[in-house]
């Protein structure tokens, strides 16, 4: 039993401040703590993935010294690709964010270009494959970046074309996406981004159009190109092509 009331006194402000202490851990200080030990966590993550790289490549256990050298060549080729990428894909090139619903900018977007292209078309004569190629249906949103990214190339090959000799554009067919994984973390590395046209034209205009292409930027990949010579004594010929940009997986920082 307490012998006065300045003992209880005494005991009564020891409990309520361990019970702020309590409140004070649990509500402010807890938050802060598991933040920091998920930090800790993320790097530990990190040191052991570098870990598993180095065994990987050298099939040994590296020393202090061996992994301090390791660490310096990841990072420095770490910053090669993201020169690499700035190179490839240019984040300038990237499509802004915009207050308008994606499924709908996409497609204000794509009929503003075919409005473009519909007064080429009278000019030159030549009929361009409907939309584009693109559907007028309104895109999921998690297709929006890879379908403007598309049309971009698109509307390039088709403004080359028709300010060259161009006889006839068949079609305009946006391809699947292809994802590449990177080998050890498993993650997306780039994914290209290709579409297919075909076309009939002379000889000198597809030569036009394959020199501007290699002087673009983002870079654009021509491949799968098929040649067929329609008339020998035109020179008029039928091409069939891919060509595909790239989105590359940038680090967050």
């Amino acid at each position: 039993m307490f012998k006065s009331l300045k003992e209880k006194a005494i005991l009564k402000q020891g409990l309520i401040f361990v019970v702020l202490m309590a409140v004070l851990y649990f509500f402010v200080l807890s938050p802060f703590l598991r933040e920091s030990s998920s930090i800790l966590d993320d790097e530990l993550e990190r040191k052991v993935g570098d870990i598993k790289k180095y065994i990987a490549r050298t099939g040994s256990l590296p020393s202090r010294e061996s992994f301090d050298e390791f660490e310096k060549q990841n990072i420095a080729l770490k910053n090669k690709l993201k020169d690499l990428a700035d190179f490839v894909d240019p984040e300038k090139t990237r499509v802004s964010e915009t207050s308008t619903e994606a499924g709908l900018y996409f497609i204000e977007k794509l009929h503003s270009s075919v409005k473009k292209f519909l007064d080429q078309e009278v000019s030159s004569g030549v009929k361009i494959p409907e939309n584009l190629g693109f559907g007028d249906g309104l895109p999921k949103e998690n297709m929006v970046d890879t379908l403007l990214r598309q049309l971009e190339t698109a509307e390039l090959a088709t403004d080359i074309l028709l300010n060259g000799k161009l006889l006839e554009l068949s079609a305009i067919k946006p391809l699947k996406a292809l994802d590449y994984i990177e080998p050890l973390s498993k993650d997306v590395f780039y994914t290209e981004i290709p579409i297919q046209i075909s076309i009939k034209t002379n000889t000198e205009t597809l030569m036009g159009l394959l020199l501007q292409l290699k002087n673009q930027s983002p870079i654009v990949s021509v491949k799968e190109l098929h040649i067929k010579s329609s008339d020998p004594v035109t020179g008029d010929i039928e091409a069939s092509m891919v060509l595909s940009t790239f989105r590359v997986a940038r680090v967050k920082e």
